[in-house]
């Protein structure tokens, strides 16, 4: 039965890039390894045909007769335009930049939560598609990025991942992960009188954990920004009472020059963000247990 929704999904994946449904934990592990973290981006591109055109030239004039001093002009002019165009489409293409790692982040979340989620099902929107794609395109006055002379902004945001369940306490707890990704084209006037233009890209990952607790449960003591020396990122916990309840949230940025398709075997065992994040709030004792009530038994 699970191999045979795990198929469906998958195949439903591959076409759209994104799956929203209420899985078992177990299920969402092996979706996520068999569907997710096995990404690889083709390397092959349309545009790449471009440099059969001279070839074609060539062999076309060669059937028709044409004479030589002909054919090497035009197979010439046809090679530098395929070269030309070759590098516009290059520089436009839209990247899916899907983030391996940081899905990886929330499988080794699921591994050391599942057995503390109640009857064991979570709710997962996951998108792993194109992010420079139009429909994700951002203002860039909107992320503070003000116009500069020979410089040329294109930002797109997406959330790669939310995911959210019940612990057996009855608290809620909802994990994400935004993605922003820059590109920042430069154009510079020489003094020869020729122009040139750079393109290079940059990434932002907002990761955030929150917590819905009853506030008869737990003691909850607002903290200030708190670094952790394992984490290359300080945790920004916010707490809003809403009198019955409590919301307790920890952000996370992370800044990237480049997003690897390959998985970093070096953070395979590392423990999740996510799992830093909750253990930070026990630690920190923004969070603390009233009688026997615990928010992680596993």
């Amino acid at each position: 039965m699970i191999e045979k929704v795990l198929l469906n999904d998958g195949k439903k994946f591959a076409t759209t890039k994104q799956i929203k449904a209420k899985r078992p934990s177990e299920y969402w592990l092996l979706f996520i390894k068999r569907y997710v973290l096995s990404y690889k981006e083709s390397w092959f591109r349309l545009y790449y045909l471009l440099f059969l055109i001279p070839i074609a030239v060539v062999i076309l004039m060669f059937i028709f007769n044409v004479e030589a001093d002909t054919i090497f002009p035009l197979a010439f002019i046809s090679f530098i335009l395929s070269i030309i165009v070759f590098t516009i489409l290059k520089v436009n293409e839209k990247k899916a930049l899907v983030p391996i790692n940081a899905f990886q982040e929330l499988a080794k979340f699921i591994i050391s939560i599942k057995g503390d989620v109640h009857r064991n099902l979570i709710g997962l929107n996951l998108n792993a598609g194109v992010i420079e794609a139009d429909t994700n395109a951002l203002d860039p006055l909107k992320i503070g990025l003000q116009p500069i002379k020979g410089v040329k902004y294109k930002p797109f945001e997406m959330q790669r991942f939310r995911a959210n369940f019940t612990l057996n306490d009855g608290s809620i707890c909802l994990v994400s992960l935004h993605q922003i990704a820059l590109r920042v084209i430069t154009t510079k006037r020489r003094s020869s009188g020729k122009t040139k233009t750079k393109m290079k890209r940059k990434h932002k990952f907002f990761y955030q954990l929150a917590l819905k607790l009853k506030t008869s449960d737990y003691n909850i003591t607002p903290p200030n920004l708190v670094e952790l020396s394992d984490i290359n990122t300080a945790f920004d916990v916010t707490v809003k009472d809403n009198g019955e309840f409590c919301w307790v949230k920890v952000k996370s940025k992370k800044k990237l020059l480049n997003v690897s398709s390959q998985l970093d075997t070096a953070t395979k065992h590392k423990e999740s963000i996510f799992t830093s994040m909750m253990q930070h709030l026990i630690t920190q004792k923004v969070i603390e247990y009233r009688g026997t009530t615990k928010l992680l038994k596993s």
